[in-house]
């Protein structure tokens, strides 16, 4: 599993890049390139993307041989703040908490888009990962 933010931790962003996607994109590669040729057989990426069709494309460039499933997993605003405020200690849980709800209300209010949806309120990790990996399909 790759936390995407952590492909593209740099300060300041390079100025031909100032979203970080190449630099993300080539870290992707070269971070999927070792995990194949240890024997990994999929590759789990978290990230928040509000326009996934924008994202995809890097992955698959830095992926090539990928089929790629989108998941979005679903919480309330309230099990959201929650969660946030269990893993943001000091003055980023104010800025974390508005951004993460921008960001929900966005996704919520576009259109459906081609991917899994999971409920994850009340609901352990690892069921919810028994529930993806079912409804993807993949063996366990």
């Amino acid at each position: 599993m790759i936390d995407t933010d952590e492909l593209d931790r740099i300060y300041p962003p390079p100025y031909d890049d100032p979203h970080q996607r190449r630099l993300t994109s080539k870290n992707l590669a070269v971070l999927w390139s070792n995990l194949r040729a240890a024997g990994a057989p999929r590759l789990i990426l978290t990230m928040v993307a509000l326009h996934p069709e924008d994202e995809l494309p890097s992955i698959r460039d830095a992926v090539p041989e990928a089929e790629i499933t989108v998941v979005r997993l679903l919480a309330s605003e309230d099990v959201l703040l929650e969660r946030i405020g269990r893993r943001e200690v000091g003055l980023g849980l104010g800025d974390q908490g508005r951004r993460s709800l921008e960001a929900l209300r966005f996704m919520e209010s576009g259109p459906a888009g081609e991917w899994l949806a999971v409920e994850t309120t009340g609901r352990s990790v690892a069921e919810v990962a028994g529930e993806l990996l079912r409804r993807a399909g993949w063996p366990g």
